[in-house]
């Protein structure tokens, strides 16, 4: 871990995780968080698709920038990352998404989600700023072990960004647990080894990972990876700060693109219910 560089831990970049988390815990709920990856299948749909989300009781959102080699995601996530590129898409255009989200919405947090490779050509201190500059409040990168991410955590913290460690059952402690300013914000637990959208874990699997997690770190726990129906979803909420849906939700979406404009009011009404089932059935497990 390289030496931590002087930062101030209060911008508005910050707070909004951390606020997230207090009026959820306020009201005795889990966060209930989505992905989607920006520019699929255009800038304005996605940038539409954003805001529904939010309409429809999402907590938190996750933006994958578009890359040709997501190595960490299963089929489903490879080809919206397809569709994105397709369409003009990048870490650029990522950027310029976010932005575009903020002039509406200044409190939902947004987590960047995607590789390394994009970040160390913009250049880390760049693509920090302009992260910042764009209403972004965290990074996932899952091809970046925290042992290697020195540089890049240095430029986060001197713009109040945060690194989102990933721990999988294969990882030890240290591997996910930093007391450099940079990583926090949560914990992302990932209770099966596997890309996103593959073999569900157990629910008792997924309580050993959140326990693992929360005796390890003092970070909110979040699980992802597997978690495909809203009865699932709702079982993990029980066990963790939070849950986070992406491949099961994209599927559906891209069943109903099929038929109609990913733009239109028909669209996006679909993309409600189908956020609103999944909101529906957490909420109400005890």
């Amino acid at each position: 871990m390289s030496a931590s560089i002087p930062c101030e831990q209060t911008t508005p970049e910050t707070q909004r995780i951390a606020a997230m988390f207090r009026r959820l815990n306020d009201a005795q709920r889990p966060a209930f968080v989505t992905y989607t990856v920006a520019g699929d299948p255009s800038f304005e749909a996605c940038l539409a698709r954003l805001h529904q989300f939010v309409a429809s009781g999402i907590d938190m959102i996750e933006i994958g920038h578009p890359f040709s080699d997501p190595i960490l995601d299963g089929a489903t996530i490879q080809q919206a990352n397809i569709r994105a590129l397709s369409a003009g898409g990048n870490l650029e255009r990522t950027l310029e998404l976010c932005a575009a989200f903020r002039t509406q919405d200044t409190t939902t947090p947004l987590i960047l989600m995607g590789y390394a490779n994009p970040l160390a050509v913009m250049g880390y201190e760049r693509f920090a700023a302009r992260a910042a500059a764009a209403g972004v409040d965290g990074l996932i990168a899952g091809d970046f072990p925290l042992r290697e991410a020195g540089p890049l955590l240095d430029a986060l913290a001197h713009h109040g960004l945060y690194l989102i460690p990933m721990a999988a059952p294969t990882l030890a402690p240290k591997d996910f647990t930093s007391e450099h300013p940079a990583v926090g914000g949560f914990l992302y637990c990932i209770p099966v080894v596997g890309p996103t959208g593959g073999p569900s874990a157990s629910i008792n699997a997924i309580a050993e990972g959140v326990a693992r997690c929360l005796a390890e770190s003092s970070l909110p726990v979040m699980v992802g990876f597997g978690v495909k129906t809203p009865a699932m979803a709702a079982d993990v909420g029980r066990v963790a700060d939070g849950v986070i849906v992406a491949t099961a939700l994209i599927d559906l979406f891209q069943q109903a693109a099929q038929d109609d404009d990913p733009a239109s009011p028909d669209f996006l009404n679909y993309v409600g219910q189908e956020i609103g089932r999944f909101r529906k059935v957490i909420d109400a497990a005890p």
